[in-house]
């Protein structure tokens, strides 16, 4: 993503907001994060709980760097970016449907404040300083404990009138499938997410999770590797389908799932090989879990140059 590649002279701060944890960080206009601190979502203290550990975050870099001129925050849910409201979030947050962030942020911290979907932030951080810098059209397709996505076209996000450009987690798999909790069947959310894997470990040992499942297939256990494979299979249809639909030139995987690609990665192509004759490119981001950090402050950044 070439949008922007001038150095600014201010400092930023980015936030990515999540249901467990909140990442936040001090970046320069060249993209480099300067300080960074991790710290658990308090979501037992609901909205006011969130809202006063934001601040907290905000309020402490502040006395870090007197060069601090804007914040940018990536937060689950859905999000309206142009008045920063979270339209919907689940209840991983609990109360913050309805929240104006952006009006929160400057009336508590004084600083102008820029707010974006979570993913759609770590889509942007992959295209300013990661997997993405050199590609203008991509999509991020994060598997994490549920399934997300963003759309980048021409380096600008695709949100969509209500914000949900992206949903590919919402992409139907199976008409008759699992009910999910958007209300459909057979997402792929339902199949693919780090959920959905230790659903399946479990059958196998009530103690697997996701990431026990992926291990003990790369060593050969062959329940696990059936499991896998059908994993990945799924995968792969949910990928052709984003593919067809939006004729990217990469695919960026994300989330706390896409650490195991190299385990699944030879499989993968090989199953979508089976659905398409087209050559899909697909890298893992480069990030980890910084890209949401860098995405806020590029967004922040972005909205400030001027």
């Amino acid at each position: 993503m070439t949008e922007m590649r001038g150095g600014f002279k201010m400092d930023v701060i980015g936030i990515d907001l999540g249901g467990t944890t909140i990442h936040a960080g001090i970046v320069n206009g060249e993209g480099i994060l300067k300080d960074k601190v991790c710290i658990p979502t308090p979501t037992q203290e609901g909205r006011e709980g969130i809202e006063a550990a934001l601040v907290s975050i905000i309020e402490a870099f502040k006395r870090r760097s007197d060069e601090i001129g804007a914040v940018g925050i990536g937060s689950a849910g859905r999000i309206d970016s142009y008045t920063g409201r979270v339209l919907f979030a689940t209840d991983h947050l609990p109360g913050w449907t309805g929240t104006n962030v952006k009006a929160m942020l400057e009336n508590m911290s004084g600083l102008p404040a820029f707010v974006e979907n979570d993913v759609n932030a770590a889509a942007l951080g992959e295209g300013w300083q990661g997997a993405a810098r050199d590609l203008t059209h991509y999509v991020m397709f994060t598997i994490g404990t549920g399934v997300g996505g963003a759309l980048v076209h021409d380096g600008k996000l695709i949100n969509g009138p209500t914000g949900s450009g992206g949903e590919f987690g919402h992409i139907v798999l199976y008409p008759d499938g699992e009910r999910c909790n958007c209300g459909q069947r057979g997402c792929v959310e339902q199949y693919v997410s780090g959920s959905a894997l230790t659903r399946r470990a479990q059958r196998i040992d009530p103690e697997w999770d996701s990431y026990r499942l992926i291990e003990q297939a790369a060593a050969g256990h062959t329940e696990a590797i059936q499991h896998i494979t059908l994993f990945v299979r799924r995968l792969a249809m949910g990928l052709v389908t984003v593919y067809n639909v939006y004729d990217p030139e990469g695919i960026i995987l994300g989330g706390g799932v896409s650490t195991s690609y190299p385990i699944w990665k030879q499989r993968l192509a090989t199953e979508i090989r089976r659905f398409t004759p087209h050559h899909i490119h697909i890298v893992p981001g480069e990030l980890g879990d910084d890209a949401g950090i860098i995405g806020a402050a590029y967004l922040a950044l972005k909205h400030t140059r001027h």
